[in-house]
């Protein structure tokens, strides 16, 4: 399995074990805490983020994959990126040495002793014990510039879905990560502009502010077509009791997802490559009623619609995100997706389509 998939830049600099290694993000017993408010963003910051998306814009305009491409943590130097994510590494170390240390000796837990050992022992020999990090960090980087590339070049090729000549000024939208005391700063960057009478994003997420080198594209981009989207999102309900009295009445069967949609690597491509396409929607049409229990982090579902979501994964015993499930028009399980394995839509829908009935084409 790709790592590139399974984590971020940061997940990969942390010790402690997390979502970022499985094939899925697991769903947490505990009840999270209310999410802060952002803190504004430092006008510096904006600034920089909002030039960073002005350049990208502007390379994907003109085909200059070079322009691109210097915007991004792949282009830096080797001996300058690893003394970078070295010092990030050094930061977190404090910072979990300082926090781990603030709980009493006896509530300490196995995860939070083995992190503590690790950040001290890292401490002791910074550059000798980032060096086998460095070497997986190496790999990691390289084939993430290589996906950055290749979606460049397919983005700006002759079969691409928009004449960049078209494209009108772009607006952009700026989110940082609400968790303020990141060592390693995170932001979106969403470029939004119309061309040829439709609308669409450029997504830059997740951007990264690396010491010394300010803010650099830490990810795979996203392109999204904001009027077909918004025609996709019309195929998902989220009430789960009015779709099962539809698939019974129309004869089908129901499609749950139980999805981070805007934050879970698995659970964005999965949406992008096949959810969205025409293979699985055409089909989906006239064999599945859609439904969709949503975990997002950058938006705010109502508290009614969140509670009935925890409720669904309590009852089908959901672990990891992306997960989906196909029922019965009675609610009763009939076959589970766990992950997503960066399948395209017609082997994935293929698949779906055996367990639906044997026999359907």
């Amino acid at each position: 399995m790709s790592l590139l998939r399974a984590m971020t830049l940061l997940a990969v600099l942390l010790l402690v074990a997390g979502c970022g290694r499985k094939p899925t993000c697991p769903v947490s017993s505990k009840k999270p805490a209310p999410a802060k408010p952002a803190a504004p963003l430092p006008s510096a910051d904006e600034k920089a983020l909002q030039q960073l998306g002005q350049n990208v814009f502007t390379a994907f305009v003109n085909g200059d994959s070079a322009k691109f491409q210097s915007h991004t943590v792949a282009a830096l130097a080797a001996p300058e990126l690893e003394t970078a994510l070295r010092t990030v590494r050094k930061k977190e170390s404090r910072q979990f040495i300082a926090r781990l240390e603030a709980i009493p000796p006896d509530k300490r837990n196995a995860l939070q002793l083995d992190t503590l050992r690790l950040s001290k022992a890292f401490l002791a020999n910074p550059k000798t014990a980032f060096t086998n990090e460095w070497r997986e960090l190496q790999v990691i980087i390289s084939e993430l510039g290589k996906t950055q590339l290749q979606f460049f070049q397919n983005l700006t090729s002759t079969n691409a879905p928009l004449d960049w000549a078209q494209a009108g000024e772009p607006s952009m939208v700026i989110s940082i990560n609400p968790q303020a005391d990141l060592i390693l700063p995170e932001a979106r960057v969403n470029i939004v502009f119309s061309a040829g009478g439709k609308s669409y994003r450029l997504q830059l997420s997740n951007c990264a502010k690396l010491p010394g080198h300010g803010w650099r594209v830490a990810e795979e981009l996203r392109f999204i077509d904001l009027t077909a989207e918004a025609a996709t999102e019309k195929d998902w309900s989220t009430d789960l009791p009015a779709a099962l009295n539809q698939a019974k009445a129309e004869g089908k069967r129901v499609l749950l997802q139980f999805t981070g949609s805007d934050w879970q690597p698995d659970c964005i491509a999965l949406h992008d490559r096949v959810l969205t396409q025409p293979v699985f929607r055409d089909w989906a049409a006239q064999k599945l009623v859609l439904v969709r229990a949503d975990f997002p982090r950058h938006t705010s579902p109502s508290r009614a619609l969140a509670e009935a979501n925890k409720l669904l994964v309590r009852k089908y015993a959901v672990q990891g995100f992306p997960t989906l499930l196909l029922l019965d028009a009675t609610g009763k399980e009939l076959h589970r997706i766990e992950g997503y394995t960066n399948e395209g839509s017609l082997v994935w829908v293929g698949a779906l389509k055996k367990k639906l009935n044997p026999d359907d084409k």
